[in-house]
């Protein structure tokens, strides 16, 4: 044979492609519907405490890095949403005890970020996201 495939290698070939395509879509269905179940999980009571007495001494000045590292990407680094929900107004529309729990638990698309920040972190933006963004923009 001179360059040319035998048939066997071709249909090798295909099937090799088609099952990596399979492969690759199966893979990519599992961690939309494992990031899907990631978020909205209710947070405890004791968790919400927690995160109130950390809002209580919470550092705007930490929180503006926080959302600027966190979550400028969705709500926009004015807070005039995007992909993420537009935040003026977010004191009128939640309390601090949602507003700490949606940080934590996520909403909708939102991601969760109890594994990602600590306490301090998340009241730190809940304080910034409140006092900047809190008066009707």
């Amino acid at each position: 044979m001179t360059g040319r495939t035998a048939p066997c290698d071709a249909r090798s070939r295909r099937f090799s492609r088609e099952w990596a395509t399979r492969a690759l879509v199966a893979l990519a269905l599992a961690a939309a519907l494992a990031l899907a179940g990631c978020g909205g999980s209710d947070a405890t009571e004791a968790e919400l405490e927690r995160l109130e007495l950390a809002f209580e001494n919470a550092d705007v000045t930490l929180g503006s890095e926080v959302f600027g590292d966190s979550c400028s990407v969705c709500h926009g680094s004015d807070g005039s949403g995007g992909v993420g929900a537009a935040l003026g107004g977010v004191d009128e529309r939640l309390t601090v005890r949602d507003h700490l729990a949606v940080v934590w638990t996520g909403r909708g698309s939102m991601p969760p970020f109890s594994g990602i920040l600590t306490d301090a972190e998340i009241a730190a933006v809940v304080a910034y996201q409140r006092s900047t963004f809190g008066d009707e923009q």
